[in-house]
């Protein structure tokens, strides 16, 4: 029925993710085929090469186009396109790659000249945040729809959290668990994690510990952030790398606190899982991060100074109302954007490009939706 394309595919990636959501929904429609120029191990069987792309099934159809990094192969593809629905996630901002991936630094900076150049083909341009749209419309995209990523939260409440990872937390100890998940990349800005951390454990609780999940992107990188846990005296910290979503369960089951400082998000899905499983987030106000917590969350207004996020932490560790009150938002706004709520309203959205298909099909998806969409996303359309 409908295409889908994007620069990298892969496994635990938030975009990837919410692209096979899409896929399977369309699916169902009809024939539907997703490629990709990267792909790590893991998502070939369901993400064919960029070369196959020319032979795609639905060339009648927009492709769809899932934006969040600059590719002169992907876009020399799309110049062989029509029409295109662009679905932003965001680019990262340059500068923080220049000293650790400089080609990085160079796709991002192209990233954005590509969007300015498919502008004429794209039919219908999809944010999924309203920091992103904002973006887009000083890119000179005249209308963006704002519509929710799509995260599968529950699927981390329909399996078994792994009893080895379970019995691994056990062994650091009896201190509160803070957990952080996040890629190895600079504007993630995990060093201020580390030192807000150090911070806590030196200042208020000593037997805290820091449970990080990010897989390694950039060895340099990586070997930089280890360094500085050992600089500021980070004690015991838990670096995992790569987990899978039964060790994931285990560690959302324990943790006390979700930790990110990063300092550049389109949208952010760590969060909305911590908040779908009750554990409370303390999250840095960059970008946009606001508008996913709302006040579900503590937002940090001063990330760089770790001893005000040390004091923000202590807080929602320790006391025990404002727990219930975060924990209680946190739930019902993660209901607000999980997947059985915002896949209804992206794939009604991306039907409208197509009426007469669109007709046939909106009553009938509606029906079978009924009674599993509890609370509605808000569309919103921007305008310069």
């Amino acid at each position: 029925m409908w295409d889908q394309l994007l620069v990298g595919a892969a496994p635990g990636d938030a975009i990837t993710a919410n692209m096979l959501l899409l896929h399977r929904r369309l699916a169902k429609l009809g024939p539907s085929r997703i490629y990709s120029e990267h792909l790590e191990a893991g998502v070939q069987g369901e993400v064919s090469s960029l070369d196959e792309l020319p032979d795609r099934p639905n060339r009648e159809r927009p492709l769809i186009f899932h934006a969040s990094m600059g590719s002169w192969p992907v876009f020399r593809a799309l110049e062989g396109e029509d029409r295109l629905i662009l679905v932003y996630h965001n680019f990262s901002p340059p500068e923080p790659y220049a000293a650790f991936a400089p080609r990085v630094a160079g796709d991002l900076v192209r990233g954005r000249w590509e969007l300015e150049r498919i502008r004429p083909k794209v039919e219908l341009a999809i944010a999924v945040s309203d920091f992103n749209a904002q973006e887009l419309i000083d890119l000179g995209y005249d209308n963006v729809v704002v519509v929710p990523p799509t995260p599968d939260v529950d699927r981390l409440d329909r399996i078994r959290p792994d009893p080895p990872m379970l019995a691994r937390i056990t062994s650091w100890g009896r201190g509160p668990i803070v957990l952080c998940v996040a890629q190895q990349l600079p504007h993630k800005r995990i060093e201020r994690v580390f030192a807000a951390m150090a911070v806590l454990q030196q200042e208020h609780l000593p037997d805290a510990r820091l449970a990080f999940v990010g897989v390694d992107r950039f060895h340099q990188y990586s070997a930089a952030l280890r360094s500085f846990a050992r600089t500021v005296d980070l004690r015991e910290p838990q670096l995992l790398g790569r987990v899978t979503d039964a060790e994931l369960a285990a560690l959302y089951v324990r943790a006390d606190a979700l930790l990110t400082l990063s300092e550049h998000e389109g949208f952010c899905v760590p969060v909305v899982e911590a908040m779908a499983l009750g554990v409370p987030v303390v999250a840095s106000a960059r970008a946009a991060i606001p508008s996913t917590v709302r006040d579900a969350g503590i937002l940090v207004d001063e990330p760089d100074d770790p001893v005000a996020v040390a004091a923000y932490l202590h807080r929602v560790l320790t006391d025990h109302t404002l727990r219930r009150i975060l924990i209680g938002r946190g739930v019902s706004r993660a209901k607000e954007l999980a997947a059985p709520n915002s896949l209804p309203l992206l794939v009604r959205t991306i039907l409208e490009t197509e009426p007469r298909i669109a007709e046939l099909v909106v009553a009938r998806m509606e029906a079978e939706l009924a009674g599993t969409v509890h609370v509605q996303p808000t569309v919103s359309v921007t305008a310069r």
